[in-house]
């Protein structure tokens, strides 16, 4: 068995949505962790719908796999809320920068296209014919990746986070040091001058 992250996208919003209520009942189910469907509006954000047939196992819960992918795809990894059914997930997600990236996380973002939804899956499979040959049926498109490689780009993913976050407050450390320098020269100064007006 060789563990996957999957986006799975159709030619309209329908199929996505009869697609995971049949695979709730196929056979396929043994070999799928998780599942939920994804929508994006046309403005870029990126959301979970309302309800339980929206979501297969741990789904997009914010601890799960899943969750933490459409976290990521959703917008900025500092957006990444305990995200759960129906939670708004993420911002803006930068189309046009993951067009250029080659990463399978920019892979994913890429398939969620604005006014389009998609399935965001976690699998376990023998092989991958299965799956395959029943997303075809559909007239869908699976892009996989070894889940080791995607569990490898979050980890960089988060600590490029937590570097920038760390850069951030440094810079705000630092202005607040200026500033409070420069209230310093200045209460100085004015101290200097009061002595000044009495020397005379």
């Amino acid at each position: 068995m060789t563990q996957y992250a999957a986006a799975v996208t159709f030619p309209d919003n329908a199929t996505a949505y009869q697609t995971i209520s049949e695979l709730r009942d196929s056979s396929l189910i043994q070999s799928i962790t998780a599942a939920a469907l994804v929508e994006r509006d046309q403005n870029g954000q990126l959301r979970v719908p309302e309800g339980d047939d929206s979501v297969i196992g741990l789904g997009a819960a914010g601890g799960s796999l899943v969750g933490m992918l459409i976290g990521v795809i959703g917008g900025p990894l500092g957006m990444l809320l305990g995200v759960s059914s129906g939670a708004l997930v993420g911002g803006l997600f930068d189309l046009n920068r993951a067009d250029k990236a080659e990463t399978a996380l920019a892979e994913f973002g890429q398939a969620v296209q604005p006014g389009h939804n998609a399935l965001v899956l976690q699998t376990d499979e023998p092989d991958t014919t299965a799956l395959d040959g029943f997303v075809k049926g559909k007239g869908g498109t699976i892009i996989r990746r070894p889940l080791d490689e995607v569990v490898d780009e979050l980890e960089a993913q988060q600590a490029a986070a937590e570097a920038a976050a760390d850069a951030a407050d440094a810079k705000l450390r630092e202005q607040r040091r200026e500033e409070r320098k420069e209230k310093w020269d200045e209460r100085v100064e004015n101290l200097r001058k009061k002595f000044s007006r009495g020397e005379k």
